[in-house]
């Protein structure tokens, strides 16, 4: 995980240290495992150039050295440790004293360690020397499919050449702040995914999303769409290095979030990584504030995005959908919600949702079965994307017909004029009629709706016979076809 070792312990005595001339350091880490199931642990450390003394060397230029110790202990004994001493970038002078970094990589066995770390100015005589110590764990899982640590990265590029940078053919330079900076344009990681194989087929693909979450803003920022995917070949493991564009992230707290997808849109693994950005260039645009009791969980979001269903788009139906709602990351759900009531009415997307809200609670109440909520009923469809009917004639205790409701618009919201809809009871038992015949384009069309609704089994008696005979006390064909 993108811990900060130390960072706690920083951020409330910094001042204090730069004060007293204390040498100052940031620590990160990561642990991967490799195809054999070994693990290893890596350390990225940044020394503050500024916080450092600068000397002249052999070469009649300036140059810091910082002191490390870094040590696991597991119970009372020390299983792997690094001391050493980190030299800076030579400098001419000393009025831009250039930060330096350093990678270690320590091979752990799977369990839990305290990690301590101590930094030393070798150059400062009084050698007030900083340290810390942080549990932490190495290894992953074999039983299922699992994601590695992020390791945030400032620069990556192509590279052959050995060195505690490289990995996976590239030298990457490790970002260890828990910041970005407006001068930051990018954020790029690496991360690596775990056992696929060992749970899909020999040629089987996954889909690896990566995407900026809301990472607890009162506000949901909606600057950009924050969201990338790529379809990779499954494997023991496979490494992944990507970046994500953040020059129109606002100003906020994020958190960026690496999912693993199957074919079948299931959701193999997840991990969130937090970081903060500092972007005073661009204005966030924010939901407003009334839609946050709807966003309040996952499910209670997913619920209001399922009642959707009746008014929305093709398109928007993708979404809507029981298997997108499973794995569609919850940022994208919002913003989803969002954007769908801003399309209906940009000056009151809030209001405009808090009225269809109402109309859903009302089918709810009356067309809900066992199981099955009112707005998934096809009354409650029809209700919700046509609106109320001009007239609703109903029977429920016929001579020989099922039980059945006529619906008639005078006039539908596509212009449309006289659309009838004919509902009938199946099951003679719950409140759930289904729809049978409509005249409105786009709707069913069933010519042989008469023989269905006088069926005994709700099914035509012929595939040619489309009229019957209506017997005494029987009116519903007068109905449908000349309302009253």
């Amino acid at each position: 995980m993108r811990f900060k070792i130390l960072l706690f312990f920083f951020i409330a005595s910094f001042s204090a240290q730069s004060r007293a001339g204390n040498p100052t350091g940031y620590l990160n880490f990561a642990t991967f495992s490799t195809p054999e199931g070994r693990n290893y642990f890596e350390t990225y450390l940044n020394i503050v150039g500024s916080t450092m003394h600068f000397v002249k060397n052999s070469n009649n230029k300036f140059e810091a050295k910082a002191h490390i110790t870094i040590s696991f202990r597991m119970g009372d004994s020390i299983v792997a440790s690094a001391n050493f001493n980190l030299h800076s970038p030579e400098v001419t002078d000393t009025i831009n004293k250039p930060d330096f970094i350093d990678v270690h990589r320590f091979w752990l066995k799977k369990g839990n360690y305290t990690l301590a770390f101590t930094l030393d100015d070798v150059n400062d005589l009084s050698h007030k020397m900083i340290s810390g110590k942080q549990p932490v764990h190495t290894g992953y899982s074999t039983d299922s499919v699992t994601i590695s640590d992020a390791e945030f990265l400032s620069t990556y590029t192509a590279s052959n050449n050995p060195g505690p940078y490289n990995k996976c053919g590239y030298n990457m330079i490790p970002y260890v702040f828990q910041n970005y900076p407006v001068e930051m344009k990018k954020l790029s990681f690496y991360c690596e995914i775990y056992n696929v194989q060992k749970f899909s087929g020999p040629h089987d693909k996954v889909l690896v999303k990566y995407s900026i979450e809301d990472g607890g803003n009162n506000y949901l920022d909606l600057t950009n769409n924050f969201v990338s995917s790529v379809t990779l070949d499954a494997d023991t493991i496979i490494p992944f290095l990507a970046q994500i564009p953040i020059d129109k992230l606002s100003t906020g707290n994020y958190t960026l979030s690496i999912s693993v997808i199957d074919k079948n849109y299931h959701t193999l693994a997840k991990r969130n990584f937090a970081f903060s950005r500092d972007n005073p260039n661009v204005k966030a645009n924010h939901i407003p504030k009334g839609f946050a009791p709807y966003f309040a969980n996952r499910d209670t979001l997913a619920e209001c995005i399922r009642c959707l269903g009746p008014i929305s788009t093709r398109l928007e139906h993708a979404v809507i959908s029981s298997d997108s709602l499973s794995w569609i990351n919850i940022t994208e759900l919002k913003r989803f919600f969002y954007y769908f009531w801003v399309t209906r009415d940009s000056v009151y997307p809030l209001a405009a949702w808090l009225s269809y809200l109402d109309k859903v609670i009302a089918v709810n109440h009356s067309f809900n079965v066992p199981n099955i909520k009112g707005y998934q009923t096809d009354r409650g469809r029809v209700y919700l994307q046509y609106g109320a009917p001009n007239q609703r004639i109903a029977s429920s205790m016929n001579p020989s017909s099922r039980p059945w409701e006529i619906w008639e618009y005078y006039k539908l919201p596509n212009g449309e004029v006289d659309r009838k809809f004919l509902f009938y009871n199946t099951d003679l038992v719950t409140n759930n009629y289904t729809l049978l015949h409509s005249t409105a384009t786009g709707e069913l069309h069933n010519p042989q709706w008469q023989t269905m609704l006088f069926s005994v089994e709700g099914v035509p008696g012929s595939v040619d016979q489309q009229t019957i005979q209506q017997d005494m006390g029987e009116d519903v064909i007068d109905e449908f076809n000349n309302p009253h």
